[in-house]
């Protein structure tokens, strides 16, 4: 009988240690990460004008101040570096062929900012050696940049970022770099299907998930193109788990693709504008975006959770109304901390037939922005 009572007390002894040990397991493998990502980070001369030292050093920290714990907080962070660092040595330019102080991107990685993309249509403004310079300056800064590759082995190995236990790959594409051609097809991501349908099977390979930034769209409209949704349904069919749209300068919506085998895919058409002194537009053009998201990997696969909007203004003010160099005091605001006060001394406010308001700025989030994506803090 002793026996007996030995043989069953080991039996439940066994049962509990098995039990235990698998919660235990199932708690390990279950997995989070945060993610928020902007849209174009576009430095015009008048931005690194008011970025300018008196020893002819440039220090942006201050504009990205306001909402650097926001960015902080994230796992990871991703930006779009639209205006490229091709060298000190050169003349510092804008637009139509950007050249930024370099020390932007020692402000830009204190700010929080961890994965940057580079391809877009002013990636070959500075040459291949622009190009080539911009990406030493991010490795130097231990920094994961992509978009833009000095070799056809950097182009084929999928950018891939593990954090806390999940695999994170970035595929970025653009629509095309200002008429200037690549010198080779290695330099920088086109749009092309094959090569899109490639890229997205390799990554899904050797990732959980795999997010693409997509410079596409048509600048200054706030709905998305035709072609912007061919694409993003292909992403969706092809198993892409969140596209991160650039170019238009203006926010455009965000929702959810269902792809061909069901799987969904958060498309956030366009982020609009991040840090820039961009002149033409209107109050549209300071209004950008930023999407957070969650994601969460369990034993019962991967998913895109708790996605949130939150809309950024990019401030600055004016000396003469009559000279759009003159503005200074350059800063990109959460919309929700964004006070009255300095709405009132916004430059917009000067131009002719100005709206430039807080509550002009929310009702056109509002109308952008579908409300399953809006909470009490998005603007």
């Amino acid at each position: 009988m002793k026996k007996y009572r030995l043989t069953f007390s080991l039996v439940i002894i066994l049962f509990l240690c098995v039990g235990y040990t698998t919660l235990n397991e199932l708690k390990y493998l279950d997995k989070h990460t945060s993610v928020v990502a902007v849209g174009d980070n576009l430095i015009h001369p008048v931005v690194y004008n008011d970025a300018s030292q008196q020893d002819g050093t440039f220090d942006f920290s201050e504009m990205y101040k306001p909402v650097e714990q926001y960015i902080q907080s994230a796992d990871i962070a991703y930006i779009n570096q639209e205006s490229p660092m091709g060298g000190d040595d050169k003349a510092f330019s804008g637009f139509k062929r950007f050249n930024t102080p370099s020390q932007l991107a020692q402000n830009v990685v204190a700010s929080g900012f961890n994965l940057i993309n580079g391809a877009n249509n002013h990636a070959l403004d500075q040459g291949v050696a622009g190009l080539e310079h911009q990406i030493d300056l991010w490795k130097r800064h231990r920094t994961m940049y992509t978009g833009t590759f000095k070799s056809s082995e950097d182009r084929n190995n999928i950018p891939i970022k593990k954090v806390k236990g999940i695999k994170v790959a970035m595929l970025s594409y653009t629509y095309g770099t200002n008429g200037l051609k690549r010198k080779a097809p290695y330099h920088i991501n086109y749009f092309d299907e094959a090569v899109i349908k490639r890229d997205i099977a390799k990554a899904r390979k050797l990732s959980d998930v795999i997010i693409v930034s997509a410079h596409w769209g048509k600048e200054g409209k706030s709905k998305p193109s035709n072609k912007q949704r061919y694409y993003a349904q292909l992403f969706a069919d092809e198993g892409v788990d969140v596209v991160l749209g650039m170019h238009p300068h203006v926010i455009q919506p965000m929702e959810w693709v269902e792809g061909k085998h069901g799987q969904r895919t958060l498309v956030a058409y366009s982020l609009g504008n991040f840090l820039n002194g961009q002149e033409t537009g209107d109050e549209k053009n300071i209004l950008g975006g930023s999407v957070n998201f969650d994601i969460n990997k369990s034993p019962n696969g991967v998913s895109i959770e708790d996605v949130r909007w939150k809309s950024l203004v990019i401030h600055n003010e004016i000396v003469d109304p009559g000279n759009s160099d003159s503005r200074y005091n350059f800063a990109v605001y959460p919309l929700h901390r964004y006070p009255t006060k300095l709405a009132d001394k916004h430059s917009v406010q000067f131009k002719e037939d100005s709206d430039m308001s807080v509550a002009h700025l929310q009702q056109h989030t509002r109308s952008i922005i579908d409300e399953q994506f809006l909470t009490p803090t998005s603007y």
